[in-house]
């Protein structure tokens, strides 16, 4: 699976580049302050002038930097996510085998993560169904799956599992 962070490596690339900016322009403007000449009749003027943009300056680069740290964070969250998905296909790969090996604890805590929802009739219809509708919970489908056994714009899906006991 991949994921595509292109956009987010775009933004914080953007961010990198106005803080390099912001940070040129600040040393430009200590680098002023500093040469002043104080016996300039407008020195006062002139500094105060200075002093404000670099105040202004330190704004700008704490916005970008609080920018550039959103944009980091969410870059690891969408790793993160793909790392989520990654097992997920993988347990799904050897899901027989997990299963069998499986506590009754850690199968039923394994169904609240796979399945969002079931619906169920209230009684068992003419043709032996009680199942209505299961939707599952997996982060490596980007839609909600969801599965209809009672409408016929959906897809069925029948499944026989069988339970092996070790000896």
């Amino acid at each position: 699976m991949k994921v595509d962070t292109t956009a987010i490596e775009q933004e914080i690339a953007a961010y990198e580049k106005q803080l390099r900016q912001h940070y040129s322009t600040k040393s430009r403007l200590m680098e002023e302050i500093d040469s002043l000449d104080p016996d300039d009749w407008h020195f006062i003027a002139r500094k105060s002038d200075l002093d404000d943009r670099l105040y202004k300056m330190y704004d700008k680069i704490e916005e970008v930097e609080n920018g550039l740290m959103d944009a980091r964070a969410k870059k690891q969250a969408i790793e993160a996510d793909k790392i989520t998905g990654d097992n997920t296909y993988k347990i799904l790969i050897c899901f027989d085998k997990l299963y069998a090996t499986m506590t009754e604890a850690e199968r039923r805590r394994l169904v609240e993560i796979l399945i969002d929802e079931v619906q169920i009739y209230p009684e068992r219809q003419p043709n032996g169904q009680w199942l209505k509708s299961v939707r599952f919970k997996l982060p490596i489908i980007d839609h909600d799956l969801e599965l209809s056994l009672d409408n016929q714009d959906r897809v069925e899906v029948v499944c026989s599992m069988v339970r092996f006991k070790k000896h």
